[in-house]
């Protein structure tokens, strides 16, 4: 299951996440969850999507507590050292994910990236079809307007907040 899956659900992490080392670990924690839980897993969907749904859920999970770990910084005066996000070639794409709350990054990731139905993507995160369908939409309005400013001379970098957690 492991080699198999892997690869896509490290995709799935590193979409949420824009982070290379921290999809790293989502993902390895993902397949330690999905193996305690071996039990639990139910035939109705694939073994992929059910790896997908722990990844989408540990990453968001993830993302809240860099956000929450950020407040309590910022609370004390301090600052911890900016994530550094690994460009590849696909750096256009991931600098207008980057501007994306986690929650509408989610849903696109999944939705373009991944090939995954408005029902299934509903299922995987726990949120109504229409959440999923407005999500994405709004993430992909977003994403033009980033590039289209982009053409006029504006930089594509991520939302300030974004490198450390959720909008």
């Amino acid at each position: 299951m492991y080699v198999t899956h892997y690869q896509s659900a490290y995709r799935v992490a590193f979409g949420i996440l824009l982070d290379s080392a921290l999809a790293e670990d989502v993902t390895q924690e993902a397949f330690t969850k999905a193996y305690l839980k071996r039990d639990a897993y139910r035939p109705i969907g694939t073994v992929r999507a059910w790896i997908h749904a722990i990844v989408a859920r540990e990453a968001v999970s993830r993302l809240r507590w860099r956000r929450l770990q950020q407040r309590v910084l910022d609370t004390l005066g301090r600052q911890p050292k900016a994530p550094e996000i690994d460009f590849d070639a696909h750096e256009t794409v991931v600098r207008l994910l980057g501007r994306l709350s986690a929650k509408t990054r989610a849903v696109v990731v999944l939705h373009h990236l991944h090939g995954y139905r408005y029902r299934e993507i509903a299922g995987i995160l726990g949120v109504p079809e229409g959440t999923v369908a407005t999500r994405i939409s709004s993430g992909l309005r977003q994403m033009r307007a980033a590039l289209e400013t982009s053409l006029d001379g504006a930089d594509l970098q991520p939302i300030e907040e974004t490198a450390v957690g959720m909008r």
